[in-house]
């Protein structure tokens, strides 16, 4: 669409220069060329051409054939990704952590080495948002299910006052999970940097995402992209506050990931492999 709006930008103005006004393409014609995925050819054809420059319907045409355009593309980008991996999410039973059993037994045929919890924010005080609680609880579920014999609990913990792996850990070892079982993954400055360091740093091949679903489909696309295994299940257990502004967030973050997975960026830090396999004591730091 950019190729024909540009060619018909120059043919239009080539039949300007020649007199030959019968055979002049529409504006209308033009313009819609533009919205219909041609915008930068059109914006391309005006400056080469210097055809239409001086009309206000295109001064004002062609930038918001732009904008549209862009808007387009972003939505159907996240839309891509959501398409792609939307048959890997599993749910949870709402208002509560438990698993179906069904579920459970399709996930345990998978052998996953161990489930992601994705961190979020955390009070002042150290205690869990409601969204990072209900993360733990289903990724707890799992464990205690058999489904995963380890945790890999990943997030934020860039600056000494502000600390997600701490309260994460605290909470899943108060409702009985093993310290020999949880792995802590303090560096997940973002859902990118924890997939890629799921495999890069604790060699994870094979594992259960645990998130809400707007986050999992992010997630997956990553682990997917990257090669690693992995199904996900969401941990929708309630409303939360703000989740329209996440959910809007959430397309433009799954833009950027994509392109970075593309690109297999690496994460702010790297450091020595700690197998999800192995002894868990390398990751307390």
């Amino acid at each position: 669409m950019n190729v024909l709006s540009f060619c018909l930008m120059g043919i239009d103005k080539r039949r300007a220069v020649k007199g030959k006004s019968d055979r002049r393409i529409p504006e209308r014609v033009l313009l819609w060329s533009g919205f219909l995925m041609g915008s930068f050819g059109l914006l391309l054809g005006a400056l080469i051409w210097h055809h239409k420059t001086k009309k206000i319907k295109f001064r004002i045409g062609i930038p918001a054939a732009i904008l549209v355009n862009v808007l387009v593309m972003v939505f159907a980008l996240s839309a891509f990704v959501v398409w792609d991996v939307k048959d890997d999410v599993r749910y949870t039973c709402v208002d509560d952590a438990t698993l179906d059993q069904t579920v459970v037994d399709e996930l345990k045929a998978g052998n996953y080495q161990c489930a992601l919890v994705l961190g979020c924010a955390v009070y002042s005080d150290g205690e869990p948002t409601p969204m990072l609680r209900d993360r733990l609880d289903v990724g707890i579920a799992l464990y205690k299910a058999g489904v995963v014999p380890k945790l890999l609990l990943s997030g934020d913990h860039g600056q000494d006052e502000y600390n997600e792996i701490s309260t994460m850990y605290e909470y899943c070892i108060s409702q009985g999970v093993a310290d020999a079982d949880i792995f802590l993954d303090h560096a997940g400055f973002s859902t990118y940097e924890s997939v890629y360091r799921a495999q890069s740093i604790f060699q994870v091949e094979r594992m259960v995402v645990v998130t809400q679903t707007y986050h999992e489909y992010r997630a997956l696309y990553i682990a997917r992209v990257l090669g690693i295994d992995s199904v996900g299940v969401a941990s929708d257990q309630k409303s939360y506050f703000g989740a329209s502004y996440r959910e809007f967030r959430e397309v433009l973050a799954r833009d950027k990931d994509y392109f970075k997975s593309l690109l297999r960026l690496p994460p702010t830090y790297g450091g020595n492999a700690i197998p999800i396999t192995g002894p868990v004591y390398a990751s307390r730091g």
